[in-house]
């Protein structure tokens, strides 16, 4: 699951996170309001009559498949102060227990085996039931044509498969669920070009026969908790 040292190619304050939604670059307002209402887990801010704060989810007005998230402005450099915490504990439905972040020139594991230094910016989260939540980003700017060989080579990987249904990740992008060894189970992952940064985005579940997440719902799971990451991160700093 872990990200190779170089761009190519691909394997596979939380209130200050939820203001910079409201002013991303160069997104129509059309698109705003529609990744808000397709958000399951976007949480309404503020205090309610008796002054306790509210937290309740949206209702799903647009298919996941209606969005075009390819023109947020996604920036080279580390996305995990943007993301809510709220939107990980939803993704790996339960609190995060561990992390596992790094930045780019960072000496870290990067397969198993493999220690290298880091051409990317890495934010994992971990729960109890093995569960796991990535966002990745890659430092060096990426070409369209890099871009598509990174979408061919992981297209072809074995154990993966293409997921189609899921909003439009970028241009190139792609959308796959590939079974994993280690632990048992399964990771859908979509990725893609905004601008000139790679964004990747994960959702890894143990298996369905320990932990009763048939593979669809992993698969939406993912889609949800990486629209949350890409309206996060490709926001007004």
């Amino acid at each position: 699951m872990s990200e190779p040292a170089a761009p190519p190619p691909d394997p596979s304050s939380p209130a200050a996170t939820r203001r910079r939604r409201a002013w991303l670059l160069g997104v129509p307002l059309a698109l705003l309001l529609t990744a808000a209402a397709v958000y399951v887990g976007l949480r309404a801010a503020g205090p309610d009559q008796t002054g306790e704060p509210t937290s309740r989810p949206t209702s799903i007005a647009t298919p996941l498949a209606s969005l075009d998230l390819s023109g947020l402005p996604v920036a080279r450099r580390s996305p995990c102060s943007r993301i809510d915490r709220g939107d990980v504990e939803r993704a790996l439905r339960g609190p995060v227990v561990e992390t596992g972040h790094y930045d780019s020139g960072d000496r870290t594991s990067l397969t198993s085996g493999l220690r290298d230094v880091s051409h990317e910016f890495d934010c994992t989260y971990r729960a109890d039931t093995g569960a796991e939540a990535r966002v990745w980003v890659f430092a060096e700017p990426v070409t369209r044509g890099v871009a598509r060989g990174i979408v061919r080579d992981a297209r072809g990987t074995r154990g993966c498969r293409p997921v189609t249904g899921g909003p439009v990740y970028g241009a190139p992008t792609l959308s796959t669920s590939c079974r994993v060894s280690t632990p048992p189970g399964r990771a859908v992952t979509l990725r893609g070009l905004f601008g000139d940064a790679w964004l990747s985005c994960q959702v890894s579940t143990p298996s369905p026969a320990t932990a009763g997440d048939p593979r669809r719902e992993t698969e939406r799971r993912a889609q949800r908790w990486c629209v949350s990451v890409a309206t996060s991160v490709g926001a007004r700093p």
